[in-house]
């Protein structure tokens, strides 16, 4: 370890022993606690020689990274984008194989056939093996979810890392219990034994019955290790959760419901009440597109007046739609303000240099980020405040997104803004969200939303 690197924190020790004394276990931290640095710590103890790291495509070079900076074995390490990249790990040219859900899903069934034995296999967003009946968790963790016949039957520890195990539903954690032998059952006796369905007109939500909680979460507990900021002694500054109205061209918007009557009602109640999946449906995806670019001028200009009122103190925006982040990207190029773009047009090595761009240049103002390119496994306290110029209509990756800047390094009150169009139901949309975020966040009462 580079004797410039700040020891680990007490709390990160004893979670890099409980990773590494134990076989398959969850490190369920909150998000900017650093999991990442507790698992290579756990890779030191084993004396690994042999392992790999599974997580979304974008974080292959954040690993990489966080490998060369916390640990004390030299690696040799390969970024697994391509078949001869595994190739060069099963034969031994590298110690560890940092992949993706996807690639990992190609290559289980050969790592399966080897028989080779793997010192770890650790799981980055370790929530994204929820889905049973996905492709990926029945080639990773087996057809049925226990090892026998996936990608890690052969790992003597099976690390799986998540912030948000039960992201949308409690019912998320059952394929973590089945892989970690905390349960022999089967999905339907599972459910029935812990659960009740709470239906809804947008769909079905497993909610747990009262009287078997304390033992599913006793359950829980044995298998994984989950700490909060308060419980380990670490103090965040304050965080602010507002909301911005903001005036937009909303005929394109109007045609649009016009063509589906009771489309926006739905989508509130549907975020209110959850069963999310019709959301994902073409026509409801083609109304995020244009009420992110209904919003974007108007966003741009505020944007640009609040940097030059402020000071121009970094700022971190949000959002999906390439377009409208483009829009804000080239408005403020126009006007001489240093903003970098991260989204998914960029490749990883491209996306790390303006992450640290922004991180180390001072002149460096604006931060324009994807949340699938730049919302989880970042770190970008160097900014104090976030807007969302769009949401997530479920809680978690907002949070997620807000948590790149309010984590462990983070010395200014920190600002959450959610930017909403007005005259329209996007104001009703973003409410709802930012109340369940304040819900679901563990951010220890110290966010108050707010509506301005």
């Amino acid at each position: 370890m580079q004797s410039n690197i700040p020891p680990p924190f007490p709390f990160q020790v004893t979670g890099g022993h409980y990773l590494a004394a134990r076989g398959r276990v969850g490190l369920h931290d909150e998000m900017g606690l650093g999991k990442s640095r507790q698992l290579v710590m756990a890779a030191n103890e084993i004396n690994a020689k042999r392992g790999i790291v599974i997580g979304p495509a974008k974080l292959r070079r954040n690993w990489h990274k966080e490998f060369r900076k916390w640990s004390n074995v030299q690696y040799k390490i390969t970024e697994g984008r391509t078949i001869h990249d595994f190739l060069a790990w099963e034969r031994g040219r590298f110690h560890i194989l940092l992949t993706s859900y996807e690639q990992a899903t190609k290559w289980a069934q050969s790592i399966y056939n080897t028989g080779e034995f793997i010192d770890f296999v650790g799981f980055d967003e370790g929530h994204y093996l929820k889905n049973g009946e996905a492709n990926r968790t029945k080639a990773i963790l087996g057809p049925t979810y226990d090892g026998t016949g996936g990608l890690i039957n052969w790992a003597e520890h099976v690390w799986h890392l998540s912030g948000t195990p039960m992201a949308n539903d409690p019912i998320d954690i059952y394929t973590f219990l089945r892989m970690a032998g905390a349960t022999t059952l089967p999905i339907g006796k599972f459910v029935k034994k812990y659960f009740y369905s709470n239906p809804s007109a947008y769909g079905s939500r497993q909610t747990s019955r009262p009287e078997a909680e304390t033992e599913l979460k006793a359950l829980i507990d044995a298998f994984r290790i989950r700490r909060t900021l308060p419980e380990v002694g670490i103090q965040l500054p304050p965080l602010m959760l507002d909301m911005l109205e903001v005036d937009g061209d909303t005929r394109y918007i109007v045609d649009l419901l016009k063509e589906y009557p009771g489309l926006d009602v739905a989508i509130v109640r549907a975020v209110r009440e959850g069963g999310l999946s019709f959301l994902d449906a073409q026509h409801v995806m083609t109304l995020r597109r244009l009420l992110a670019e209904a919003k974007a001028p108007a966003y741009a200009h505020i944007l640009y007046e609040e940097l030059k009122i402020n000071g121009y103190q970094k700022r971190i925006v949000m959002g999906f739609h390439v377009a409208a982040l483009e829009f804000i990207y080239k408005f403020l190029s126009a006007r001489n303000i240093p903003a970098v773009l991260v989204n998914g047009t960029i490749s990883d090595a491209q996306a790390q240099a303006r992450i640290d761009m922004f991180q180390d240049d001072p002149n460096c103002i604006v931060f324009l980020g994807n949340f699938t390119s730049a919302g989880i496994g970042t770190t970008l306290h160097a900014s104090s405040w976030t807007d969302m110029l769009e949401s997530w209509w479920g809680p978690e990756k907002n949070a997620q997104a807000i948590k790149r800047m309010h984590r462990i390094g983070q010395t200014q009150p920190c600002r959450a803004r959610f930017i909403a169009l007005a005259n329209t139901f996007d104001i009703a949309v973003n409410q709802l969200v930012a109340d369940k975020v304040e819900a679901i966040a563990p951010f220890d009462g110290r966010m108050t939303a707010m509506a301005t």
